[in-house]
């Protein structure tokens, strides 16, 4: 195996575990229990305890802009988990460091998000130690490699608008015209589109009543009409008998005058 290939299976490799399923639930799992997002639980396990850090710095350690930073700080902050505070060197710099509950809270999730998975245990112990220190010179050697890039004229700028583009993605900015809205723009969209369903619903709904409570009306009004015929063709038959009631009144009285 040659250098390139060797490259190649240590790097799928750590992706494979980075995604596996495992990786993934615990992650989450973590968030959940928590009760912070998992860009939220990111930031916690990146800070360090007594360590005031400046939320710029934090941008370019995050590789997002500082307005990510920023909605980041404050939902933990509205956890209890990071307090911001003025730096005593300069005043327009804000420092954000772990409250004494965010250690806590850190501590935990260290050992919920980096403990050992299940295939650790396919490995000997010594193959684990082995394992450990040549993963940690790796990542170590990469983040030297990380910082001095960064360092290289041009290259910090390229960087900011990668992290600006991956935090519109995460807004939901794709493009599409809806930069200065994102997901909220989609979330307004859908929750029109669910009105006017509704309305749509009312509407027919209304319809089917008036279609269902047809027959009765008609029934109504069929009856209605039945009872104003029977109620006339009474008050003609009280008119006609009336009317011969009278005349043979009258012909009763007409014979009591000739005799």
């Amino acid at each position: 195996m040659d250098r390139a290939e060797a490259a190649r299976q240590v790097t799928r490799a750590v992706a494979q575990l980075f995604f596996s399923a495992e990786n993934q639930a615990r992650f989450h799992g973590a968030s959940d229990t928590l009760g912070i997002s998992p860009p939220m639980l990111k930031a916690l396990l990146e800070l360090t305890p007594d360590e005031g850090v400046p939320m710029r710095q934090l941008a370019e350690q995050w590789g997002c802009d500082a307005s990510f930073v920023t909605v980041t700080c404050d939902g933990l902050e509205a956890k209890g988990l990071v307090e911001r505070r003025v730096a005593d060197h300069d005043r327009r710099i804000k420092l954000v460091d772990l409250t004494p509950a965010g250690v806590e809270a850190r501590a935990w999730a260290e050992d919920e998000v980096y403990g050992p998975r299940t295939g650790f245990d396919a490995l000997a112990h010594d193959e684990q130690l082995e394992l450990a220190r040549l993963l940690t010179k790796l990542a170590d050697a990469q983040a030297d490699h990380d910082d001095a890039l960064l360092d290289q004229p041009g290259w910090r700028p390229a960087a900011r608008r990668m992290a600006a583009q991956r935090t519109r993605e995460l807004r939901g900015d794709t493009g599409d015209g809806l930069a200065d809205g994102g997901w909220r723009e989609h979330f307004a969209a859908h929750r029109d589109e669910i009105k006017r369903l509704k309305d749509e619903i009312a509407r027919v709904s209304a319809e089917v009543k008036v279609h269902a409570r047809r027959p009765v009306d008609e029934a109504k009004a069929a009856k209605s009409d039945v009872k104003t015929e029977l109620k006339a063709a009474k008050a003609d038959v009280k008119a006609e008998v009336k009317a011969a009631r009278d005349e043979v009144v009258d012909h009763l009285k007409g014979g009591r005058r000739r005799r």
